[in-house]
């Protein structure tokens, strides 16, 4: 990767990270994963792990976040990804939130790197009901770039508090490809479907989660394998 764009992005995780540590919440998040799996896609080819780090700050009660996640490959550096995330929430009522945000995506350290070739950029508006049943909530993502199309994700969740340290959490979804990072003239359809069980540990200022998931894909232009992956997350907040 050139230089100057890797000293550029490290600079700008260093400048955030001072930045929100003196004006937002300041979130940091550690990810070991047996499998990149996003979308029914597996991003990390033939059942490799990676490292998924990330830094998050919010603005208070203003409803907007910003992001910084990666995903570093274990076995090959065609497959790191550093990607951009704003978002905004706005609570309509006790029983209704809506948001809104851009991801910006970028494989940085491919051979040749380009901007036009190797990034993409994406838009997305949710619809969450916290208060009922399982907290449905529905986002709707449209990439205008380089992933040319659409994606409709619902989700599910249910959580168990055992203790005021110990929770559990199952978390189920469905996604919908409407043509996004396909190959051209697909048919869109149903992606995936997928479940994930997570328990939780807080300790002082680090929560501890490991967890397992099931992807089912049901788009044979994504796939012909389904996945099971598992991994551990550590949040210090």
């Amino acid at each position: 990767m050139n230089r100057k764009i890797f000293s550029l992005i490290i600079g700008f995780i260093l400048f955030i990270s001072c930045s929100a540590a003196l004006v937002a919440d300041l979130e940091y998040q550690l990810d070991f994963t047996s499998r990149y799996i996003w979308r029914g896609f597996d991003l990390n080819p033939n059942k490799q792990p990676a490292l998924q780090p990330s830094i998050e700050y919010s603005c208070g009660d203003c409803g907007f976040t910003f992001n910084l996640w990666s995903s570093i490959s274990l076995n090959n550096n065609d497959y790191h990804e550093i990607d951009l995330n704003f978002t905004y929430k706005l609570k309509i009522s006790r029983d209704l939130i809506l948001g809104a945000g851009f991801i910006f995506y970028g494989w940085y350290f491919i051979e040749d790197f380009s901007f036009s070739e190797n990034t993409s950029q994406e838009v997305f508006f949710s619809a969450a009901l916290p208060n009922l049943f399982f907290h449905p909530k529905l986002t709707v993502y449209y990439d205008f770039a380089n992933g040319d199309g659409i994606y409709v994700l619902l989700e599910s969740q249910y959580t168990h508090q055992f203790s005021g340290s110990i929770k559990a959490s199952f978390l189920t979804s469905l996604g919908y490809n409407g043509g996004q990072w396909l190959a051209e003239g697909t048919e869109p359809g149903f992606s995936d479907l997928n479940f994930k069980f997570s328990p939780s540990f807080k300790l002082k200022r680090f929560t501890i989660s490991p967890f397992a998931c099931y992807t089912f894909v049901l788009l044979e232009a994504i796939g012909t394998e389904n996945h099971f992956w598992f991994g551990v997350s550590v949040i210090f907040k």
